[in-house]
């Protein structure tokens, strides 16, 4: 079985987006976007000091996407312009479908905010994942929709070398993830998106498969691992070759990885703040009927 290799690696920076959110943009803009092709963007939230996120993400419109948040402490408030609102809880993930247009805010807050008697001390840490998945040209205008996934939904497995693998979507051994099983709409059937984390211990190996031709992307959460020959560490962001079909992992520390994968669009990219369409004039028409006041499509969308 031939080995994808590593072909881009990306460090991710610090930055601040929303209303003052420190995070580490691991990868995101018009220039990497045919590379990491059909993921856009990736962000790690989150810090112990509430000062560094609790200002969130307020109300902001998104089109032509889908936004998947992981929430790995603390959690998420979320709401949107049609009056829909939650919690995104430790170990769980929300998939948005952006599709023709919705507003949204999300909130960082501690695990205790709002349930202040529940908690006898004062944890405020918060870390999360943001990743940006790009809708097929014939997707960019359905309705906009919500997919909430417990951690109880998501299919947990121990391979042969002993590595913890959640499988948000995708195949892992035979074993389909919670938005295969769960959630059949045309992007899945068009992208056939892999969102796999994978905790090894020090020493452990691991051998995945992705299909031949998709494009993989390994985020190196925390640890030190090696993939071929190649050693990469925390904050690295390494994006496979489309070539080949297998991923050999090792870990040389305690490790998580988050593996992604998926066919690639290979359409063209315009590309406008939160706005991510095919053309220019799309791009121009997003503005105006946001100006207008008529960006949402559906104005009671079903959300799942």
């Amino acid at each position: 079985m031939i080995s994808k290799i590593p072909e881009y690696l990306f460090e991710g920076s610090v930055t601040y987006d929303g209303a003052g959110v420190k995070l580490r943009r691991m990868f995101g803009s018009q220039r990497t976007a045919q590379i990491t092709d059909p993921f856009l963007l990736m962000d790690i939230f989150g810090s112990e000091r509430r000062e560094d996120y609790d200002n969130g993400f307020p109300w902001h419109p998104h089109r032509g996407i889908e936004t998947i948040t992981y929430q790995m402490a603390g959690k998420t408030l979320h709401e949107d312009s049609e009056g829909h609102k939650g919690v995104i809880g430790p170990g769980e993930f929300q998939w948005m479908t952006a599709g023709s247009g919705i507003f949204h805010e999300e909130m960082p807050k501690p695990i205790y905010y709002g349930e202040e008697a529940r908690y006898a001390t004062r944890d405020n840490s918060n870390k999360g994942i943001q990743l940006w998945l790009n809708l097929p040209s014939s997707s960019k205008m359905i309705d906009p929709s919500y997919r909430s996934i417990k951690p109880d939904q998501i299919p947990h497995i121990t391979d042969d070398y002993g590595n913890r693998i959640r499988i948000v979507a995708g195949n892992v051994n035979g074993v389909n993830g919670a938005l295969n099983e769960n959630f059949q709409y045309d992007m899945v059937k068009k992208i056939d998106p892999y969102y796999i984390e994978i905790i090894m211990e020090a020493g452990a190996k691991s051998d995945l498969s992705i299909p031949e031709g998709y494009r993989g992307i390994l985020a190196i959460i925390d640890g030190n691992i090696r993939i071929n020959t190649s050693q990469f560490s925390e904050k690295n962001v390494v994006v496979l070759s489309r070539e080949g079909s297998n991923v050999s992992l090792e870990a040389l520390a305690d490790s998580r990885i988050i593996l992604l994968a998926g066919r690639p669009l290979n359409e063209p990219i315009a590309w406008y703040g939160p706005i991510v369409m095919n053309t220019r004039e799309e791009i121009i028409n997003a503005l105006k009927e946001l100006q207008e006041g008529n960006f949402v499509k559906n104005k009671n969308p079903m959300m799942q």
